[in-house]
């Protein structure tokens, strides 16, 4: 269980989807005694990453595979050439994706972000969440059996 551990808990969203599972993420954190923080990526200071523990990233995919408005400026700074391979090693993450598998570039915005995560040096808890619009029940289809799994990660 978390034993009082900050949880930092971001969101890229367009229509406010990811942002409503990023807060299921934190009462759930919550109720496991950690200290979850969620926030926007664009409200959050991407330089001060490096110096967290936990971080679970919850992000939508827009258009023809696009990163949503709200991840953009945060996506930007991860892609820098100029950051180094172990730039994130004391970090371990997981990512959560909300798309639909009726485009062809389905969760490509959460894929893309889980790899260059890893390429920074990021150790992955729990292997990438992939919510689909088109299941029977929504992206909760993926998210239900998915959330349990984090917390013994």
């Amino acid at each position: 269980e978390g034993r009082n551990r900050r949880l930092l808990v971001l969101f890229g969203s367009q229509t406010g989807c990811a942002e409503e599972v990023a807060h299921r993420i934190g009462r759930e954190a919550a109720k496991r005694f950690f200290r979850p923080v969620v926030m926007g990526m664009d409200a959050y200071d991407v330089t001060e990453l490096p110096s967290e523990s936990l971080v679970v990233a919850v992000t939508s995919t827009t258009g023809q595979g696009d990163a949503p408005d709200t991840m953009r400026a945060f996506w930007a700074f991860l892609l820098r050439k100029s950051l180094p391979p172990d730039s994130l090693d004391s970090v371990s993450f997981s990512v959560f994706g909300l798309g639909d598998s009726s485009y062809a570039k389905y969760n490509t915005a959460a894929k893309r972000l889980a790899r260059r995560l890893e390429g920074l040096g990021a150790s992955c808890m729990l292997d990438i969440g992939l919510g689909d619009d088109q299941d029977r029940a929504g992206y909760d289809q993926a998210l239900d059996p998915w959330l349990p799994a984090l917390w013994p990660a």
